[in-house]
């Protein structure tokens, strides 16, 4: 999860990062990004999971998994495929989704995206905008 670490720092002062433990006071602003590292299946608890989500519908959450977790999105539902990301492509979703929340570029992820919309999203794949 290096490389999460390493784009977390990147960002600095651009933001406000709080560790898990924090997220339950309910004094604490609602976050606009939630990151969730995952190093192994069924590590987060379906009932937790859900009980996240909800707490923070309008959220952006992105999910970086690593590779003992590669076939949990066929296998396991726990974790909306629209939320899910390889660790070694989660540096590419972070920095589109940090210029979607910071310079309005774009619309995020809803959560209820399909894997096709998830993978338009992560390789840019919009169809361009034709103005007559």
């Amino acid at each position: 999860m290096a490389p999460i670490r390493t784009w977390i720092g990147s960002i600095g002062l651009q933001a406000i990062v709080r560790q898990a433990s924090l997220l339950s006071d309910p004094h604490v602003d609602p976050p606009d990004l939630v990151i969730v590292c995952q190093s192994w299946p069924d590590e987060f608890p379906m009932a937790d999971v859900t009980t996240a989500l909800g707490r923070w519908p309008l959220a952006i959450w992105v999910c970086c998994y690593g590779a003992w977790c590669a076939s949990d999105g066929r296998t396991r539902s726990i974790w909306p495929i629209s939320v899910r990301v390889p660790v070694d492509e989660a540096e590419c979703r972070l920095n589109h989704v940090w210029r979607v929340l910071t310079e309005q570029r774009g619309e995020p992820l809803p959560l209820t995206a399909s894997r096709d919309e998830a993978f338009e999203f992560d390789h840019c794949l919009t169809t361009p905008v034709v103005h007559p």
